[in-house]
């Protein structure tokens, strides 16, 4: 369990990490694939003096971030946020902000000409937004 864990800890701080500055969906795509990879093999056996998907579990807050950011749920997430039967009951408003600031970055940077797109200029409406959303979340919870 403690090796899944320590798995687990430091590929959520390889993604917060500040050295990290920006993400793509696409890369969070990539690592998703990772993340499955590590369940499959906490899924792959039994081992002595743990229970089914125990093991599993070490991996939860990575997969509630990533499912959360891959379906882009976000109207689910700031709607059931402090419910505790919400379906990304481990995504820390704080995390979630931190990843989406750098996809802000990411779709400003990178293409001089993205400002010019209607989709990537709604896209980025909507990031903006969320982010405002975020931080009011954390604001309210933290008085």
């Amino acid at each position: 369990m403690s090796s899944c864990k320590h798995l687990s800890t430091s590929l959520m701080q390889l993604l917060l990490e500040a050295e990290v500055r920006q993400l793509t969906l696409g890369a969070l795509q990539q690592f998703n694939l990772d993340v499955e990879e590590c369940e499959q093999f906490a899924r792959s056996g039994p081992v002595p003096g743990f229970q089914g998907d125990t093991l599993q579990l070490a991996f939860i807050d990575l997969r509630q971030l990533l499912d959360l950011f891959i379906q882009w749920d976000w109207s689910t997430y700031l709607a059931d946020y402090g419910q505790p039967t919400c379906k990304y009951l481990r995504v820390n408003p704080t995390t979630a902000l931190i990843l989406l600031e750098k996809m802000k970055d990411t779709s400003r940077k990178n293409n001089v000409f993205a400002q010019f797109r209607k989709n990537e200029r709604d896209k980025q409406k909507l990031i903006d937004t969320v982010a405002k959303q975020l931080r009011s979340l954390i604001n309210s919870h933290h008085l």
